[in-house]
Protein backbone atom coordinates (compact mmCIF):
# COMPACT_ATOMS: atom_id res chain seq x y z
CA UNK A 1 0.00 0.00 0.00
CA UNK A 2 1.37 3.40 -0.87
CA UNK A 3 -0.47 5.01 2.31
CA UNK A 4 -0.49 4.29 5.90
CA UNK A 5 -2.82 5.49 8.60
CA UNK A 6 -1.59 6.14 12.47
CA UNK A 7 -3.32 5.40 15.36
CA UNK A 8 -1.45 6.74 18.10
CA UNK A 9 -2.39 6.68 22.02
CA UNK A 10 -2.98 4.62 25.05
CA UNK A 11 -5.03 1.41 26.09
CA UNK A 12 -8.09 2.71 23.95
CA UNK A 13 -6.34 3.11 21.00
CA UNK A 14 -4.12 -0.87 21.68
CA UNK A 15 -7.64 -2.27 22.65
CA UNK A 16 -8.81 -0.66 19.49
CA UNK A 17 -7.67 -3.89 18.10
CA UNK A 18 -10.05 -5.99 19.46
CA UNK A 19 -12.40 -8.21 17.74
CA UNK A 20 -14.32 -9.58 19.69
CA UNK A 21 -15.38 -5.71 21.04
CA UNK A 22 -15.78 -4.66 17.72
CA UNK A 23 -12.44 -2.63 18.13
CA UNK A 24 -12.61 0.85 16.51
CA UNK A 25 -9.10 0.66 15.25
CA UNK A 26 -9.79 -2.88 13.84
CA UNK A 27 -13.32 -1.28 12.09
CA UNK A 28 -10.83 1.66 10.45
CA UNK A 29 -8.53 -0.98 9.03
CA UNK A 30 -11.73 -2.85 7.72
CA UNK A 31 -12.49 0.10 6.20
CA UNK A 32 -9.01 1.10 4.39
CA UNK A 33 -9.01 -2.57 3.22
CA UNK A 34 -7.07 -2.62 -0.20
CA UNK A 35 -6.57 1.81 0.27
CA UNK A 36 -4.40 2.11 2.78
CA UNK A 37 -2.68 0.04 5.83
CA UNK A 38 -3.80 1.14 9.66
CA UNK A 39 -0.96 0.96 11.78
CA UNK A 40 -1.76 0.58 15.65
CA UNK A 41 0.32 2.20 17.73
CA UNK A 42 -1.81 2.08 21.29
CA UNK A 43 0.58 1.61 24.38
CA UNK A 44 -1.88 0.45 27.26
CA UNK A 45 -1.23 2.92 30.42
CA UNK A 46 1.11 5.76 28.46
CA UNK A 47 0.36 9.31 29.28
CA UNK A 48 1.31 12.23 26.99
CA UNK A 49 4.71 12.41 28.93
CA UNK A 50 5.97 9.05 28.41
CA UNK A 51 4.59 9.45 24.47
CA UNK A 52 6.38 12.63 23.86
CA UNK A 53 9.92 10.59 25.22
CA UNK A 54 9.61 7.68 23.55
CA UNK A 55 7.68 9.16 20.72
CA UNK A 56 10.00 8.22 18.15
CA UNK A 57 9.76 4.91 19.45
CA UNK A 58 6.23 4.53 19.01
CA UNK A 59 5.40 6.35 15.39
CA UNK A 60 6.38 4.21 12.82
CA UNK A 61 9.68 4.70 10.83
CA UNK A 62 8.08 5.61 7.48
CA UNK A 63 6.23 8.85 7.87
CA UNK A 64 6.39 9.75 4.71
CA UNK A 65 3.30 7.57 3.88
CA UNK A 66 1.39 8.16 6.62
CA UNK A 67 -1.69 10.25 5.68
CA UNK A 68 -3.41 10.72 8.34
CA UNK A 69 -2.59 10.05 12.55
CA UNK A 70 -5.43 9.56 15.47
CA UNK A 71 -3.68 10.90 18.55
CA UNK A 72 -5.95 9.65 21.87
CA UNK A 73 -4.59 10.30 24.91
CA UNK A 74 -5.44 11.88 28.27
CA UNK A 75 -7.45 8.90 30.16
CA UNK A 76 -3.96 8.22 32.10
CA UNK A 77 -2.99 11.75 32.09
CA UNK A 78 -6.36 12.49 34.17
CA UNK A 79 -5.37 9.73 36.74
CA UNK A 80 -5.38 11.22 39.96
CA UNK A 81 -2.49 12.60 41.93
CA UNK A 82 0.10 11.14 43.00
CA UNK A 83 -0.50 7.97 41.51
CA UNK A 84 2.09 7.33 38.76
CA UNK A 85 0.24 8.07 35.72
CA UNK A 86 -0.82 12.06 36.56
CA UNK A 87 0.07 14.63 34.20
CA UNK A 88 -0.99 18.02 35.42
CA UNK A 89 -2.98 19.64 32.80
CA UNK A 90 -0.98 22.57 31.43
CA UNK A 91 1.74 19.80 31.30
CA UNK A 92 -0.56 17.60 29.17
CA UNK A 93 -1.79 20.39 26.68
CA UNK A 94 2.47 21.41 26.52
CA UNK A 95 2.42 17.21 25.56
CA UNK A 96 -0.27 17.71 23.19
CA UNK A 97 1.22 20.62 21.12
CA UNK A 98 4.73 18.61 21.27
CA UNK A 99 2.75 15.80 19.56
CA UNK A 100 1.46 17.99 16.62
CA UNK A 101 5.09 19.55 16.32
CA UNK A 102 6.78 16.01 15.74
CA UNK A 103 4.37 15.28 13.25
CA UNK A 104 3.49 18.60 11.19
CA UNK A 105 6.70 20.91 11.55
CA UNK A 106 9.28 20.38 8.97
CA UNK A 107 12.54 19.82 10.62
CA UNK A 108 11.17 16.98 13.42
CA UNK A 109 12.54 13.97 12.58
CA UNK A 110 9.25 12.34 12.85
CA UNK A 111 7.54 14.87 10.31
CA UNK A 112 4.79 13.57 8.14
CA UNK A 113 4.17 16.12 5.22
CA UNK A 114 1.23 14.82 3.76
CA UNK A 115 -0.62 13.77 6.99
CA UNK A 116 -3.79 15.24 8.96
CA UNK A 117 -4.26 14.44 12.60
CA UNK A 118 -7.13 14.07 14.21
CA UNK A 119 -7.38 14.31 18.09
CA UNK A 120 -9.82 12.85 20.08
CA UNK A 121 -10.94 13.32 23.40
CA UNK A 122 -11.19 10.73 26.07
CA UNK A 123 -14.14 9.11 27.15
CA UNK A 124 -16.50 9.97 29.65
CA UNK A 125 -15.20 7.75 33.21
CA UNK A 126 -18.29 5.69 34.70
CA UNK A 127 -16.86 6.01 38.59
CA UNK A 128 -19.13 3.61 39.95
CA UNK A 129 -17.66 1.38 37.44
CA UNK A 130 -14.31 2.27 37.60
CA UNK A 131 -14.13 1.80 41.86
CA UNK A 132 -15.85 -1.89 41.18
CA UNK A 133 -13.15 -3.22 38.62
CA UNK A 134 -10.07 -1.62 40.97
CA UNK A 135 -11.84 -2.92 43.91
CA UNK A 136 -11.43 -6.67 42.56
CA UNK A 137 -8.03 -5.76 42.11
CA UNK A 138 -7.23 -4.31 45.71
CA UNK A 139 -6.67 -1.16 44.00
CA UNK A 140 -7.96 2.67 45.20
CA UNK A 141 -10.02 4.85 42.86
CA UNK A 142 -7.98 6.54 40.90
CA UNK A 143 -10.09 8.53 38.76
CA UNK A 144 -12.88 11.03 38.51
CA UNK A 145 -15.26 11.92 36.04
CA UNK A 146 -14.83 15.54 36.58
CA UNK A 147 -11.31 15.61 36.49
CA UNK A 148 -11.27 13.92 32.90
CA UNK A 149 -13.33 16.38 31.76
CA UNK A 150 -11.32 18.76 31.89
CA UNK A 151 -8.53 16.99 30.07
CA UNK A 152 -11.00 15.87 27.45
CA UNK A 153 -11.89 20.23 27.01
CA UNK A 154 -7.78 20.71 26.81
CA UNK A 155 -7.98 18.47 23.65
CA UNK A 156 -10.57 20.81 22.49
CA UNK A 157 -8.60 23.38 22.87
CA UNK A 158 -5.66 22.80 21.45
CA UNK A 159 -7.41 21.32 18.26
CA UNK A 160 -8.77 24.50 18.00
CA UNK A 161 -5.71 26.53 18.19
CA UNK A 162 -3.52 24.20 15.84
CA UNK A 163 -6.27 24.24 13.62
CA UNK A 164 -6.99 20.05 13.48
CA UNK A 165 -9.32 18.23 13.31
CA UNK A 166 -11.28 16.70 16.36
CA UNK A 167 -13.31 14.32 17.84
CA UNK A 168 -15.10 15.07 21.07
CA UNK A 169 -15.69 11.21 22.20
CA UNK A 170 -16.14 12.65 25.78
CA UNK A 171 -19.39 14.81 24.46
CA UNK A 172 -20.43 11.89 22.62
CA UNK A 173 -20.17 9.16 25.10
CA UNK A 174 -21.89 11.51 27.69
CA UNK A 175 -24.83 11.89 25.55
CA UNK A 176 -24.92 8.52 24.75
CA UNK A 177 -24.99 7.37 28.65
CA UNK A 178 -27.65 10.30 29.47
CA UNK A 179 -30.34 8.74 27.16
CA UNK A 180 -28.88 5.13 27.16
CA UNK A 181 -31.48 2.98 30.52
CA UNK A 182 -27.97 1.26 31.34
CA UNK A 183 -25.91 4.34 31.59
CA UNK A 184 -22.20 3.93 31.60
CA UNK A 185 -22.43 0.34 30.67
CA UNK A 186 -23.78 1.64 27.41
CA UNK A 187 -20.26 2.52 26.00
CA UNK A 188 -18.00 1.32 28.60
CA UNK A 189 -17.05 -2.25 29.53
CA UNK A 190 -14.92 -1.29 32.72
CA UNK A 191 -15.76 2.95 33.39
CA UNK A 192 -13.15 3.35 31.56
CA UNK A 193 -12.09 1.20 28.24
CA UNK A 194 -14.84 1.34 25.60
CA UNK A 195 -16.83 -1.77 24.87
CA UNK A 196 -18.68 -2.97 21.55
CA UNK A 197 -20.87 0.05 21.49
CA UNK A 198 -18.56 2.54 22.47
CA UNK A 199 -16.27 1.31 19.67
CA UNK A 200 -18.90 1.70 17.38
CA UNK A 201 -19.55 4.95 18.51
CA UNK A 202 -15.79 6.18 18.04
CA UNK A 203 -15.68 4.38 14.64
CA UNK A 204 -18.43 6.41 13.38
CA UNK A 205 -17.88 10.08 14.34
CA UNK A 206 -14.43 9.11 12.54
CA UNK A 207 -15.64 8.33 9.87
CA UNK A 208 -18.65 11.23 9.79
CA UNK A 209 -15.57 14.05 10.75
CA UNK A 210 -13.40 12.11 7.91
CA UNK A 211 -15.81 12.29 5.20
CA UNK A 212 -16.88 15.91 6.26
CA UNK A 213 -13.47 17.79 7.03
CA UNK A 214 -11.04 15.48 5.12
CA UNK A 215 -13.30 13.90 2.04
CA UNK A 216 -10.03 13.22 0.08
CA UNK A 217 -9.07 10.38 3.23
CA UNK A 218 -12.99 9.30 2.74
CA UNK A 219 -12.32 5.39 2.11
CA UNK A 220 -15.87 5.21 0.34
CA UNK A 221 -14.60 6.93 -2.30
CA UNK A 222 -10.55 5.72 -2.71
CA UNK A 223 -9.86 3.51 -5.65
CA UNK A 224 -8.93 0.08 -4.32
CA UNK A 225 -4.85 -0.43 -4.65
CA UNK A 226 -4.86 -2.57 -7.63
CA UNK A 227 -7.18 -3.77 -10.26
CA UNK A 228 -10.21 -5.20 -9.00
CA UNK A 229 -10.51 -8.91 -10.74
CA UNK A 230 -13.59 -8.20 -12.51
CA UNK A 231 -10.90 -5.70 -14.31
CA UNK A 232 -8.65 -8.68 -15.27
CA UNK A 233 -9.27 -9.36 -18.97
CA UNK A 234 -6.82 -12.62 -19.46
CA UNK A 235 -4.90 -13.25 -16.22
CA UNK A 236 -1.62 -13.51 -17.76
CA UNK A 237 1.44 -12.59 -15.81
CA UNK A 238 2.31 -10.01 -18.62
CA UNK A 239 -1.15 -8.22 -17.86
CA UNK A 240 -0.20 -7.32 -14.60
CA UNK A 241 3.63 -5.84 -15.38
CA UNK A 242 2.09 -2.81 -16.03
CA UNK A 243 0.81 -2.46 -12.53
CA UNK A 244 4.73 -2.57 -11.37
CA UNK A 245 5.72 0.38 -13.38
Amino acid sequence: MTGQIVCLGDSITQRGWEVSSRGWVAQLAESYVRTHDVVNRGFGGYNTRWAVSLLPRMLPASSDRTRLVTVLFGANDAQLAPYKQHVPLDEFERNLHAILDALLKPGSSMYAPRASVVLVTPPVVGEAMWAEHLRLMGRPMDRSREVTRGYAEAVVRVARARNVLCVDLWRATEERVAEAPDGYASVLADGLHLNAAGNDLLFALLRAAIARRLPHLDPAAMPLELPHHSAVVSGSAEEFEQYLR
